[in-house]
C-alpha cells in the first residue's frame, strides 16, 4: 500500500524533476535503441512508469502553465508561448500554482532550473535558484554574435524560430547551466529542516542548441546511431489544415538532414542522445542525495520529433510531441510497475496533492492517479487524454488510438495496434458511433487567448489565425 504520509504520520517531503523537450528517447520507454539514461531508469525500476502519459500542448509555455495550475489550455486560455505579462495574472496562474498550494498547506518550498515560463521563479517558490539558460553559444566574430555549426535558417523568412543547432560544445559541463542547477539542488537538499519541503528542479537540455561536451558524443558513435523510423511523403495523407499547421519553415527539414547520406540527421540524432544522456547524468546527482521521507515525480514538458513528420521540433499533435516520460515513486516505492492507460501531465496536480496528505485545490482539471499506482491494472475512468496547438485543434490519445481533429473540422485517426508510429491515416474509415465518442472528449468550450499570449507566428497559419484571434498588436 502507497504511504500517503510519510514517515511516522509525517508529511512526506515531495521533489519533482522537470525536464525540457525530452521525448520517449529513454531506456524504460524503449523509445531509442541506443538511449542511455540509466539513472531515470533506475528511478523507474523502484516507482511506476507511466508509459502513456501525454502532455497538454506540445510547447514549453502552454505546457508548463496547464500541469502548474492544473488546468487545461481551453480553461486558462495559455494555447501558445506566453509573454513575461503573464507573472501579472493573479486571478489565474501567480499565487494558484502547484508550489504555491504546497506553501499555503505547510511546505517550504524551492525552485530551481526551468520551471516556469512567462512568471518569475521568485514568484512561485520561497527560495528562488538561477533559473539558467539554454547554455553557452559560440561565436563567430569580434561583435559577439552567436554562431552555428550545422543549421543556421533563413533569416529572410519573417517568421520565428529556435536557436536549433548541435554540436560538442563547450569543453567543460561546468559551463552547462544544468551543471549548476543540480548542484544548487543536491546544496539545498543536504541542508533541509524538519519542515516538509517541495523542490521542483528544472533540467533545460535535450532542449536546443544541442550543444553539450565531447565525452557525451563519445557515448554515441556516429556509425552506431540508430536514425528513427520514417515513412517517405508521410504527411501525403494529412489534411491541408494538419500540414499548414505543422509548417515549421525556420527549423530543419528533412530534405536537409537526409542529404550527403543523411549526414545532417546522424549528426542531430546523436547530439539529442548525448544531450539526453548529459542531463540524465545531472538528475542521477539529484537523486543520490534524496533525503528520506521523499517522493520523487519525474516529468518532461512535450515530447520532440528527430525527423518524424519532416521536422526537428516539438509544435504538433503527433505522437513524438505528446508523449512524455512520467515517473512517480511514492515514500515506501514500489516494485516495477508500467501504466498503459491514457494520463496526462494535468493529472500531477491532483495526484502530488492525495499522496502528501494535503487538500485538492478546488477546480483541477486532472484525475488524482493514485488508483493506478496502487493498481497499474484498475478501472481508469478516462479512456484519452488531450493535447492542444492553438485554440481549436485537439489530439485525443487512448490506449490504443490516437485521434485529431481540427478548427475546421478536418481529421486525423489512426489505429496503433496495427499502425505505432502513426503512419496511416484511416480518418476515413472510423465509423460515425467511434467518430462520435472521441467527439465527446473535445473541450465543450475553449476561453480566448490569454491577454499575455505571443502573437509572433511561426508560419503562414499562425499569422493569419492570430489576426483572426485578435493577437496582432
Amino acid at each position: 500500500m502507497i504511504a500517503l504520509t510519510g514517515v511516522a504520520g509525517e508529511r512526506p517531503n515531495v521533489l519533482l524533476i522537470i525536464v525540457d523537450d525530452l521525448n520517449d528517447w529513454v531506456g524504460c520507454l524503449g523509445g531509442h535503441p541506443n538511449a542511455k539514461t540509466p539513472h531515470i531508469d533506475g528511478l523507474a525500476a523502484r516507482g511506476t512508469l507511466f508509459a502513456n502519459a501525454h502532455c497538454q500542448a506540445p510547447l514549453c509555455g502552454p505546457s508548463r502553465a496547464s500541469f502548474l495550475s492544473g488546468l487545461y489550455p481551453s480553461s486558462n486560455g495559455v494555447y501558445g508561448q506566453p509573454t513575461k505579462q503573464l507573472g501579472k495574472d493573479r486571478e489565474r496562474f501567480v499565487g494558484h500554482l502547484l508550489p504555491q498550494h504546497f506553501a499555503r498547506n505547510g511546505y517550504r518550498t524551492f525552485g530551481v532550473g526551468k520551471i516556469t515560463h512567462g512568471i518569475r521563479l521568485e514568484d512561485v517558490v520561497d527560495v528562488a535558484g538561477p533559473t539558467g539558460n539554454s547554455g553557452p553559444k559560440p561565436k563567430v566574430d569580434s561583435s559577439g554574435e552567436p554562431g552555428r555549426f550545422h543549421y543556421r535558417p533563413d533569416e529572410r523568412r519573417p517568421f520565428s524560430g529556435t536557436q536549433t543547432d548541435w554540436a560538442p560544445f563547450p569543453d567543460s559541463d561546468q559551463l552547462m547551466p544544468d551543471y549548476a542547477t543540480a548542484a544548487w539542488a543536491v546544496e539545498h537538499l543536504d541542508s533541509m529542516g524538519e519542515q516538509p519541503f517541495f523542490m521542483a528542479v528544472g533540467f533545460h537540455r535535450p532542449h536546443v542548441p544541442f550543444y553539450v561536451p565531447q565525452p557525451w558524443f563519445d557515448l554515441f558513435p556516429l556509425d552506431e546511431v540508430t536514425l528513427p523510423a520514417i515513412q517517405e511523403a508521410d504527411l501525403k495523407d494529412v489534411p491541408q489544415i494538419g500540414r499548414d499547421l505543422h509548417e515549421l519553415p525556420k527549423f530543419p527539414q528533412l530534405p536537409y538532414l537526409r542529404a550527403d547520406g543523411d549526414r545532417q540527421w546522424r549528426l542531430c540524432v546523436q547530439a539529442y542522445l548525448a544531450c539526453t544522456a548529459f542531463v540524465d547524468a545531472q538528475i542521477g546527482k539529484v537523486l543520490a542525495n534524496v533525503p528520506e521521507n521523499t517522493m520523487v515525480a519525474l516529468i518532461s514538458d512535450h515530447g520532440y520529433h528527430l525527423g518524424e513528420k519532416n521536422r526537428v521540433a516539438k509544435h504538433s499533435l503527433w505522437p513524438e510531441a505528446t508523449r512524455v516520460p512520467m515517473v512517480i515513486v511514492p515514500v515506501d516505492g514500489t516494485a516495477r510497475q508500467v501504466v498503459d492507460q491514457p494520463v496526462g501531465l494535468i493529472d500531477l496536480f491532483p495526484t502530488l496533492c492525495e499522496l502528501a496528505g494535503i487538500p485538492l485545490k478546488p477546480g483541477l482539471e486532472g484525475l488524482s492517479l493514485r488508483p493506478l499506482l496502487e493498481n497499474p491494472g484498475a478501472p481508469w475512468s478516462r479512456s484519452t487524454i488531450r493535447t492542444t496547438y492553438a485554440r481549436g485543434n485537439h489530439s485525443l490519445r487512448s490506449r490504443e488510438h490516437h485521434f485529431i481533429h481540427y478548427e475546421n473540422g478536418a481529421e486525423e485517426y489512426y489505429d496503433l495496434r496495427s499502425d505505432p508510429h502513426a503512419w496511416n491515416n484511416l480518418s476515413g474509415t472510423l465509423s460515425q458511433a467511434a467518430r462520435e465518442a472521441f467527439l465527446q472528449d473535445l473541450p465543450s468550450q475553449e476561453v480566448p487567448y490569454h491577454p499575455a499570449s505571443s502573437s509572433s507566428p511561426v508560419n503562414a497559419w499562425f499569422k493569419t489565425h492570430f489576426e483572426k484571434e485578435g493577437l496582432t498588436r
